[in-house]
């Protein structure tokens, strides 16, 4: 595990984690290649979904960013699961993966909504920090 490296000390299988995970392997891609500046990914991370493609931030017309397939093989795909937490850190990583908000925390499937703020709270695991406060009372 390379996240203690980075202050995650604890709780490397959660979504955070995971997030954290395909964030790190977005960003290690395109600094291997020199892109890393051209996609800088998502500045803040706010858990919004606007679009499922990623702009050069330098020029339109210059090299695309890296797309890439989620492939989930047997992996169960429910709502909520880590798998899509990896797929949206790399994404905000900088690279361009086709997804939709269906599939993260935060989606109301019943009004067909999204809630960024219930996704970007379980992103810095704020459901984590809620369960340890019941574990305590």
């Amino acid at each position: 595990h390379e996240l203690p490296r980075y202050g995650i000390k604890a709780g490397l299988t959660n979504y955070a984690a995971c997030y954290a995970t395909g964030l790190l392997c977005a960003r290690r891609l395109l600094s291997k290649y020199g892109l890393d500046k051209q996609f800088p990914g998502t500045v803040e991370i706010d858990g919004e979904f606007e679009d499922d493609y990623v702009m050069n931030a330098e020029d339109e017309d210059g090299v695309s960013a890296f797309h890439a397939l989620l492939d989930v093989g047997l992996k169960a795909t429910t709502v909520g699961s880590r798998l899509f937490g990896a797929l949206k850190g790399a994404f905000d990583g900088g690279l361009e993966i086709p997804h939709s908000n269906k599939s993260f925390y935060g989606y109301d499937k019943d009004n067909k909504e999204y809630d960024a703020g219930e996704h970007r709270d379980h992103i810095f695991g704020a459901h984590v920090g809620a369960w340890l406060e019941e574990m305590k009372a």
